[in-house]
């Protein structure tokens, strides 16, 4: 994603808002509004200022984002603020970086939800009905896209 100076400030909204997103997420089960309203915020300032010529990714990501992730919403498989979140990686990395992030996180999620079903078997408990923190898998998944894929390209 970094290239110019609109993709570096895209990369540094990702890079912020990751931090209190996880801490939220593990703390208290869910992504506040200011966080995923704030970002959008900022992904739809820097789309007016730098990328209006690019119309059909940016606008286009957050509402493959949107929509994927609230059919997983409306299934009961993640929470509101994931589809948000999502959402707002995609108006921030545009889609290709969104289609990695999302495979990326499925990959860390499931991880996850295998520790945790393992943390909960060794402790004799079931792990049915146990709930995975999602918000950390997106912020795990995007990290790991702008620092370690090719269609991050934050570090060469």
């Amino acid at each position: 994603m970094p290239e110019g100076l609109d993709a570096i400030l895209a990369a540094a909204v990702l890079l912020l808002w990751g931090v209190p997103v996880v801490y939220f997420d593990l703390t208290r089960h869910r992504i506040p509004n200011f966080l995923t309203y704030s970002g959008m915020l900022a992904g739809l300032l820097i789309f007016l200022l730098f990328r209006r010529d690019q119309l059909t990714d940016f606008p286009v990501a957050f509402l493959i984002g949107f929509g994927v992730y609230y059919l997983c919403y409306m299934f009961g498989w993640i929470g509101g603020g994931d589809v948000k979140l999502m959402a707002m990686v995609g108006l921030l990395g545009g889609k290709r970086f969104l289609v990695e992030v999302m495979l990326y996180s499925a990959v860390v999620g499931g991880l996850i939800a295998l520790g945790i079903a393992l943390w909960l078997l060794i402790r004799s408990r079931s792990p049915r009905g146990a709930t995975i923190p999602y918000g950390t898998a997106i912020v795990v998944g995007t990290y790991l896209v702008l620092f370690a894929s090719p269609a991050g390209r934050f570090v060469p």
